[in-house]
């Protein structure tokens, strides 16, 4: 008898394993792949609406309890704080912002991201002349009710 029951269970080692697949052995869900590609997407678009100065487009991408957290300046919690901030640097001389994007985590939950990135800032000096300035940020991310991803907190500062 047990050398039936052993030969019915190597039978079923084989598709046990391809059915489970990559289970445990660092996959990620379909979910999360495509969650990560929205965000990635979701972010580019924000990329574009800064380089652009759109503020309205700039401003889309916030979900309405959202905090901007930008460096050497009060914690913007509210709609109207956040659109006061974002006017102030697209008024200031010369401004350019080019950002790139170098991580996307996607909780296992599916509603969670943060993504990482940097930026190079360039602005007029008070002779014309383009100063260059870098830094970092963290966008973390909330998948809303309707499927869409919308930024809960934004940070950026400044290197060195």
């Amino acid at each position: 008898m047990f050398y039936r029951v052993a030969r019915y269970a190597s039978k079923l080692t084989l598709p046990l394993v391809i059915a489970l697949g990559g289970v445990g052995c660092g996959s990620r869900p379909a979910a999360t792949a495509a969650d990560e590609a929205a965000i990635r997407a979701q972010a580019n678009s924000w990329f574009k609406a800064i380089e652009a100065k759109d503020l309205e487009r700039t401003l889309s991408f916030y979900a309405d309890n959202a905090e901007y957290l930008s460096s050497n300046r009060p914690a913007a919690t509210t709609a109207a704080e956040r659109r006061a901030l974002w006017v102030q640097d697209y008024a200031l001389p010369g401004f350019e912002s080019q950002e790139s994007s170098d991580q996307i985590e996607v909780a296992r939950s599916g509603d969670l991201a943060y993504q990482t990135g940097k930026y190079e800032l360039t602005l007029l000096d008070s002779n014309g002349k383009a100063v260059k300035s870098s830094g970092k940020w963290v966008v973390v991310w909330k998948k809303q009710q309707d499927g869409s991803w919308k930024a809960i907190v934004d940070i950026d500062n400044p290197n060195g």
